[in-house]
């Protein structure tokens, strides 16, 4: 019963963010807040693949923006180089980090929490020194120009209202797939494994497979939102794919909690909402840089991990239900001494 009002809430919390996300472009002000908010959905769909990732499997990974670069390199080099349909080049685009992250899994197998992280983190520096130094295939440092943009039924997704559209359907339609893996019995068996691979283990539960799974669908994530990426902005370069940008990701679901799906969500629209509220503070006061922002993200990152280790959302979830909870039990104590008192 619990398990199928917890579905029940999650399609409502669906519902309602539908909602949301089809009228807010008609509540903001400037094509310019349009396109942060295009761009926190596309940190949206690589966030929720790591929250799946690091919530569910319990597996930390700090190569999640070389997965996202993976994605959106693929799509530049095959379209604006060879000419193939954007659409054609998605399937690269998601195919490919799943390709990397399956070869990654099995030789990262024996690894765990601290050194499952330095090994991912090796793995986004190799993939940075590649995009900058294979100048024949990537560019280097100058990037991609040209890219095309994407079309579908003779319409032309361009930076505004309809790329907004598209990226949220896209993220939405993470959002319902990753729901409904962590309600399943694969999402069972994810949770056994983040309390405990070694009762899981015991238990039966294929623990390999399943990390395994779960670290290809995140990378496949990433290389959606590559592509999206890619297409939207026209040109590319390595500094988007680096270091900053996976702890940027990380950030995002550990603010949000990374023991939900909507925690990755709401850590990816509030990091967005920092990020902007910063870059128009940088424009009126001179100190405060780029620099400066990451140093913001590294200090929120540990204010979380020291007071709100589950994230904000957990947080407040937990908060509420204590409210609720207690207020039950005083309305359920004032109807017992009225019932007392009547006898």
């Amino acid at each position: 019963m619990k398990r199928i009002g917890m579905q029940q809430m999650s399609w409502k919390g669906v519902a309602a963010f539908t909602v949301l996300i089809i009228i807010l472009p008609f509540l903001l002000s400037t094509s310019l807040m349009i396109t942060k908010a295009t761009f926190a959905g596309i940190y949206t769909i690589v966030a929720v693949g790591l929250g799946l990732l690091m919530g569910f499997a319990g597996q930390i990974s700090l190569g999640q923006a070389a997965f996202y670069g993976v994605g959106a390199y693929a799509t530049a080099i095959l379209t604006a180089t060879y000419g193939l349909s954007p659409w054609v080049s998605l399937i690269i685009a998601i195919v490919v980090p799943g390709l990397i992250a399956y070869v990654l899994g099995h030789t990262m197998a024996r690894l765990h929490g601290y050194y499952l992280a330095m090994a991912t983190l090796a793995f986004g520096i190799v993939i940075h020194v590649l995009l900058v130094e294979w100048k024949g295939l990537t560019n280097g440092a100058s990037g991609f120009y040209g890219i095309p943009k994407i079309e579908l039924f003779g319409f032309t997704f361009r930076q505004g209202i309809g790329y907004y559209y598209l990226v949220w359907a896209i993220a939405l339609v993470i959002i319902i797939l990753s729901l409904n893996i962590i309600h399943s019995r694969v999402g069972r068996a994810l949770r056994s494994i983040h309390d405990s691979e070694v009762a899981s283990s015991s238990m039966g539960v294929d623990t390999g497979r399943y990390k395994m799974q779960v670290f290809i669908i995140s990378a496949m994530f990433a290389g959606v939102a590559g592509w999206l990426f890619a297409h939207m902005s026209y040109s590319i370069s390595p500094g988007s794919f680096g270091l900053d940008g996976s702890i940027l990701f990380l950030t995002m679901v550990v603010l949000g909690g990374a023991t939900t799906v909507w925690g990755a969500v709401f850590g990816a629209l509030l990091i967005t909402a920092i990020s902007s509220f910063v870059q128009t503070l940088g424009s009126q006061i001179s100190f405060i840089t780029s620099d400066f922002e990451h140093v913001l993200y590294g200090l929120i990152l540990m204010l979380v991990v020291i007071f709100l280790p589950q994230g904000l959302i957990p947080a407040i979830s937990g908060k509420l239900k204590q409210v609720f909870h207690s207020s039950a039990k005083k309305k359920s104590n004032v109807s017992t001494v009225k019932g007392d008192q009547s006898a």
